[in-house]
């Protein structure tokens, strides 16, 4: 399945600025109503943007609802969930316990599928076997996705960094398998260890594996550096999903992309956009840039 070159991100949806709490406090507040996203996604969408990528955050549910109900959204964004927001399983898990957490998740399912999940879980939970409920927490957090156009699904990072640091070489098979055989779609990872990421799936012969990390010029959350970065983007063959391309709000869009679109192997950018005039100008210079690598994706 052919990626998306542009995807939108939703951070600036929910609250979320690594760089200034006031910015995203207002944004919080002009976001508020769904129709407000909406707006953006649409204009997106209309000037090439082909995909978003979002998490199971409980403000992005009636997003996902909308776009699945709109006929231009439904029929030509593609979503990208980026699975399992972390934070949330922590904090309900903490209030109710495991089974408690599963339960309250399981609620848009249907009771087929909510008998299904639930006997999985509370299997696996007796035998404390953490590999196992991996795929009971891809079912719920996919629920959400049940009647949506998903192109990939991306294990969040903190996940894929846990698994990385204890070398779960069989973590990452199996998610890859059970996305590819239950979802039918391209299983990715996202990473703040970019380097290690691809220096172990090289090791275990994980071949062209898609990959959510960040590339900017300032080096921003490059780790271990912006050089070593840039030296294995090169030497591997992955497929990239650059995030954090403006070194949250540090660069300037210009300079930023002519450094990204310097770079081999970007296969996808993921944005960041509030207003449509923002939407606007960032497609554009975007479309300049690839265009000067003679990029096809807007044929």
């Amino acid at each position: 399945m052919e990626l998306d070159a542009i995807l939108l991100g939703h951070n600036q949806f929910i609250g979320v600025d690594h760089f200034s709490q006031d910015r995203a406090r207002s944004r919080t507040q002009i976001f508020s109503e769904t129709q407000k996203i909406i707006e953006i996604v649409k204009e997106f969408n209309q000037l090439g943007g082909g995909g978003m990528m979002m998490s199971t955050h409980p403000r992005i549910k009636p997003v996902v609802e909308s776009i699945n109900n709109d006929p231009q959204l439904s029929k030509n964004l593609n979503l990208y969930p980026l699975i399992p927001y972390a934070q949330g399983y922590i904090r309900r898990a903490n209030e109710k316990g495991i089974l408690g957490m599963i339960s309250d998740s399981l609620a848009p399912a249907d009771a087929k599928t909510k008998l299904k999940i639930s006997f999985s879980a509370g299997i696996n939970f007796l035998k404390k076997d953490i590999m196992n409920l991996l795929p009971t927490i891809i079912d719920i957090e996919m629920l959400q996705f049940k009647d949506s156009k998903v192109n990939a699904v991306i294990l969040h990072n903190v996940l894929t960094d846990l698994a990385l640091a204890f070398q779960s070489r069989n973590l990452f098979e199996f998610y890859i398998d059970y996305i590819k055989d239950t979802y039918h779609v391209e299983p990715g990872f996202g990473t703040m260890n970019f380097c290690r990421l691809v220096n172990s799936f090289d090791k275990w012969e994980i071949k062209k594996p898609l990959i959510l990390a960040s590339f900017n010029k300032a080096g921003f959350q490059m780790n271990p550096s912006q050089v070593e970065c840039e030296h294995c983007l090169k030497e591997h063959d992955v497929k990239l999903i650059a995030m954090s391309t403006l070194a949250s709000g540090y660069l300037k869009p210009q300079e930023a992309y002519e450094y990204l679109f310097s770079l081999p192997k970007v296969s996808s950018v993921v944005v960041g956009v509030s207003s449509k005039e923002h939407v606007q100008e960032t497609i554009g210079l975007i479309k300049s840039n690839m265009g000067k690598k003679n990029h096809e994706y807007f044929i």
